[in-house]
């Protein structure tokens, strides 16, 4: 115990001294190697989802707006507690640190009750919005309720990453990570197929490793990390002043992954026309392409840490070095995964179970989609710098301006032209257009805020 205590506490001496390059190539590690676990589990899940029906995978992709929203809810919430709990951390007030950690966990039961709700009320109409045959239909139905019935998992396991992570301790997360992706992978096919739960089967197993990674993660904060950040049940008393804090930089974080799943959905309808096949291409793009943009997550995760206690320090240089190695680590990765999908398309087709006839039309789908890897690593980077200052409102301006004002009016436009390669460019038009405007932010952030700083 005393050598796992050891292996997860860089905590704040080293948040505020060690070299950056060391620090976070330390601090996002970890949770490289966690959200890398996260997207195989995706990616498999979605394989032996494939491997029932091509029913199944286009009710899988349809439910994915409900998994986005769940994410939300709690990514919202889990950047409010990073984020408090570092700048409290940066200004050497690490009672209000653990006191954050205990009400942010609060505010988690009741997205847990919000998802349920969801669950047994809005799953069919949902779903109806989408598709009328009965196969797709059925099948999005049990897997949106299956999830929200189970959602603890998913939401807590996120909010447990964001306490450890926000203290600066990145082991845990990866740990209880690891531990769930091998558990999805164990249990898909027993479910599936063994005991014929089918697309029932792929939902509980990934709920049931969300649980056990979030079991993980209590234990790490009330036991293992508790020196580091001492969070007790009497902080879990409501505090209207440090949840107003976790909700300011939590609100923005959470509707801009709102607005995103509405899109999603929106986005979902204008392929649907297409067919079956249409959106299970496009589902197995997300689901492929999850191995470029969650690592990348991963590296803002150990990011975010070090901006925060920078923020409490107001310590301008060391921010800046910060985000400027870790804009180089991410966009050299988004960089290869283009690279693959420009060159290697017809392996990932086919690890996704796409053969045959649709292979040529899934070359070339593979081939639009991932024009936006080229600056992606660098967008979410330079997105990710405003919540740890507290101006996430930008965060959730740019989502505002990719989904609503851009993505939607695009791709409905160039689909009318150029049909379903004309949904495909819509959204790399988007991205790139709000890459422009995040640079544009982040030379206001820069000359606005960060040159207030001594």
């Amino acid at each position: 115990m005393n050598l796992f205590k050891n292996i997860q506490k860089p905590a704040q001496e080293a948040l505020a001294s060690e070299p950056v390059r060391s620090l976070l190539l330390k601090m996002a590690g970890p949770s490289i190697v966690a959200m890398l676990m996260q997207a195989m589990y995706n990616t498999v899940d979605s394989m032996y989802v494939s491997r029932i029906s091509d029913g199944s995978m286009a009710a899988v992709t349809l439910a994915y707006p409900v998994q986005m929203i769940m994410g939300a809810l709690s990514t919202g919430i889990g950047v409010g507690i990073n984020s408090s709990i570092s700048r409290s951390l940066g200004a050497k007030d690490t009672p209000k640190a653990a006191k954050a950690a205990a009400n942010g966990l609060s505010l988690g039961l009741v997205t847990v009750a919000v998802m349920i709700l969801f669950g047994i009320f809005g799953a069919k109409p949902f779903v109806s919005m989408y598709t009328n045959d009965p196969e797709v239909l059925s099948g999005g139905i049990i897997y949106v309720r299956t999830i929200c019935f189970l959602a603890v998992g998913s939401i807590f396991s996120q909010l447990t990453f964001s306490v450890l992570q926000g203290s600066g301790s990145m082991v845990i997360p990866m740990l209880s990570q690891v531990a769930g992706g091998v558990l999805v992978i164990v249990l898909d096919p027993i479910l599936i197929f063994s005991m014929k739960l089918g697309i029932q089967g792929a939902a509980i197993a990934s709920s049931c490793a969300q649980i056990v990674s979030m079991l993980i993660g209590m234990y790490g904060i009330f036991k293992i990390n508790h020196e580091n950040l001492p969070v007790t049940f009497r902080g879990f008393r409501p505090d209207f002043a440090v949840m107003k804090d976790i909700l300011t930089v939590g609100i923005p974080a959470a509707l801009t992954q709102a607005t995103t799943s509405v899109v999603a959905g929106i986005v979902n309808k204008q392929i649907a026309v297409y067919g079956t096949d249409a959106v299970r291409l496009y589902g197995s793009f997300t689901k492929l392409n999850s191995f470029a943009t969650l690592p990348v997550f991963g590296i803002t995760r150990g990011m975010n840490p070090i901006l925060g206690f920078c923020a409490g320090e107001k310590n301008r240089e060391r921010f800046l070095e910060t985000r400027n190695f870790a804009m180089v680590l991410a966009n050299s990765w988004t960089a290869f995964c283009f690279l693959l999908f420009q060159f290697a398309p017809t392996m990932l087709l086919g690890m996704m179970n796409i053969r045959g006839d649709l292979v040529p039309e899934g070359i070339v789908t593979y081939r639009i989609l991932s024009m936006s890897l080229t600056v992606m690593g660098c967008s979410i980077v330079m997105t990710q710098l405003f919540a740890p200052v507290k101006k996430s409102y930008i965060s959730m301006a740019s989502a505002l301006l990719r989904q609503v004002v851009l993505l939607v009016p695009l791709t409905m436009l160039l689909g009318r032209m150029y049909g379903m390669h004309g949904i495909w460019i819509g959204i790399q038009c988007a991205d790139f257009l709000n890459f422009l405007f995040i640079i544009a932010m982040n030379i206001w952030l820069r000359k606005k805020v960060l040159s207030t700083w001594a």
